[in-house]
């Protein structure tokens, strides 16, 4: 995939809703904690987020909650499961890349892209992960969170991904 760097703002005024939450959170350190997060403060938004657990050595990554959003737009449930166990197939390092990312720069990262979900139309969404640290500084969760992308948005084409600024407003 072609990652193509733009100063675009995420489209979605659910997404920067949730980042502007995470930022309030953040403070002027690095990043939250998990045990920060409150699930009830972005109650409205819950159906297209996730949880994502961050496991080191080997550096790996399990679905602890997917939004019903999510799954119903998917058709398919992938509560538990690890995203580089066939959940994807020839996407899977596309995905795992926006994660790895935002692990090892220890920031949020955002991204615009074209995705079919399985026999299903292509969509153009905006995708926002955001990192939860330990005390110690290390990512031990990722909030996610996609929605699609507004009309009238610049969008990429079909094997290009556009990383956004995702502090843009």
């Amino acid at each position: 995939m072609d990652r193509v760097y733009v100063d675009l703002p995420l489209s979605s005024d659910s997404l920067k809703g949730i980042r502007d939450y995470w930022m309030s959170l953040r403070g002027s350190r690095k990043m939250p904690t998990r045990p920060e997060f409150d699930p009830t403060a972005i109650v409205r938004h819950l159906p297209y987020v996730t949880l994502v657990d961050v496991f080191e050595a080997p550096l790996r990554f399990r679905y602890r909650l997917i939004g019903t959003g999510i799954t119903e737009l998917a058709d398919r449930d992938v509560t538990g499961k690890w995203l580089d166990e066939g959940l994807y197939g020839e996407k899977t390092e596309d995905i795992l890349w926006a994660y790895k990312k935002c692990v090892t720069e220890k920031q949020p990262i955002a991204v615009r892209e074209q995705v079919q979900f399985v026999e299903k139309t292509w969509f153009t969404i905006d995708v926002i992960l955001l990192p939860f640290g330990d005390s110690d500084g290390n990512i031990n969760v990722i909030l996610g969170a996609l929605d699609l992308t507004a009309g009238g948005a610049e969008t990429p084409g079909i094997k290009r991904s556009y990383i956004l600024n995702w502090e843009a407003t």
